[in-house]
């Protein structure tokens, strides 16, 4: 086991770096109080809370504050600040987490399904830093920060170089999700049948180059194998 992967950081630096990301967290809340007020700011909070429940990803939690009126750079920075508090915990406490009564449970949980998944797909350890990449860019894999972080564990990537990717990936899987949701909104309203057809073309697109890539890494790594 590599020396990466029993990366247990001085408290000092799990202070600083649990501290300074929780502290980001609180000051984009309170910025949001002073520019909504209590009330919006429950709202949203409320739904960004949906975030973390299983089998919401952004890809279904983005469209959902839309429909509420969130604004788009909130939503953006919510949900790119919550995938780094998320990413920054377990990077640099995961050793500690575990020991937490219900919370290790989860953990441990997950850890068994993020093991299983590399396994299913074998070109996110072939392609290593690219591959995390576009599993955390990819919002229909069941990707998420907590995944992905597990796996830069897993894979013994320290954090100097794992948390680069994570905020490069959720922003970027971010950005795609938010802007492209709210020009089909836009197209809506100036005529339905845009919208749809715009969703078909994009479901579209989005089927075959990914049928295309299993194609790809499924003869890539079987070719490997042999």
């Amino acid at each position: 086991m590599s020396e990466a992967k029993l990366y247990k950081p001085d408290l000092s630096i799990r202070l600083i770096f649990s501290l300074g990301i929780i502290a980001v967290l609180i000051l984009w809340v309170v910025l949001l109080f002073f520019l909504f007020g209590g009330g919006q700011l429950a709202v949203f909070l409320g739904l960004f809370g949906i975030y973390f429940a299983p089998g919401f990803g952004k890809e279904s939690i983005i469209p959902i504050l839309l429909a509420a009126g969130c604004p788009l750079w909130v939503i953006i920075s919510g949900v790119i600040i919550l995938d780094m508090v998320l990413a920054v915990l377990i990077a640099f406490n995961f050793d500690l987490l575990l020991k937490v009564p219900l919370l290790g449970r989860v953990l441990s949980h997950f850890t068994t399904k993020t093991a299983t998944l590399l396994k299913e797909h074998r070109w996110i350890v072939g392609l290593e830093g690219i591959g995390l990449f576009l599993f955390m860019y990819i919002p229909f894999m069941g990707s998420s920060a907590i995944n992905t972080a597990l796996i830069g564990r897993i894979l013994a990537i320290h954090p100097k170089v794992l948390l680069p990717i994570i905020i490069a990936g959720s922003a970027g899987a971010t950005l795609t999700v938010a802007v492209g949701m709210q020009a089909i909104i836009n197209l809506w309203f100036v005529n339905p049948w845009y919208a749809v057809a715009a969703v078909a073309g994009v479901a579209a697109v989005v089927f075959i180059l990914w049928k295309l890539w299993q194609k790809h890494v499924a003869a890539r790594f079987e070719k490997d194998r042999k």
